[in-house]
């Protein structure tokens, strides 16, 4: 009886801990507003995670920097 009661304590208190971390510490990591998301141009034109906005960004990015070899 008390090997169960210890077991079921210590999935609670590891559900209790997950929970922290999900509600506190992710929302920590998120940007805040004004914060400059930097994306990376590098397979933009090939990559189907990039919309055609951002691939209209990444050129005209592109044009306005030139990369030097």
């Amino acid at each position: 009886m008390q090997n169960i009661i210890k077991r079921t304590f210590i999935v609670t208190v590891l559900i209790v801990l997950y929970l922290a971390v999900v509600f506190l510490v992710v929302p920590l990591t998120m940007p805040k507003k004004g914060d400059v998301i930097r994306i990376d141009c590098t397979w933009s034109e090939i990559s189907p995670d990039f919309s055609n906005e951002m691939r209209e960004a990444c050129r005209k990015a592109r044009i306005a920097k030139p990369t030097t070899t």
